[in-house]
């Protein structure tokens, strides 16, 4: 029947699908959570769900998400340390453990300003 699959449709997963809009509390509880241990029990799920107004559900896909944002941040940092030390190598001018001193241009204007060498 063409009516009653229509009704079926409608009610699918993904059209009942919202998003879970945290408050200022429960994320800053969450967070602590989070800090003191990474994965959570499933005993401490359920208490904070409750004291929270959350589901065991949400509060599990908060610590899956969150441990996924922490990898992305991590992955990212070493990128970027990485990117930093390759433009070190990369640099002729810059030998491991030389302090950079003036340029023959500094020490030229240096002179033609009157200034000493010492």
């Amino acid at each position: 029947n063409r009516k009653t699959s229509m009704i079926l449709f409608s009610k699918t997963r993904t059209k009942d699908k919202y998003r879970v809009v945290y408050t200022d509390h429960q994320r800053l509880e969450l967070e602590k959570e989070f800090h003191y241990s990474r994965y959570i029990t499933i005993r401490r799920k359920a208490e904070l769900a409750v004291s929270l107004g959350l589901t065991e559900r949400q509060v599990k896909i908060w610590f899956q998400n969150r441990r996924a944002k922490e990898r992305k941040a991590n992955k990212k940092k070493i990128s970027v340390e990485s990117k930093k030390d390759e433009r070190k190598r990369d640099d002729p001018s810059i030998a491991p453990g030389h302090v950079l001193g003036p340029t023959q241009s500094d020490i030229t204007i240096g002179h033609q300003l009157g200034e000493s060498g010492s």
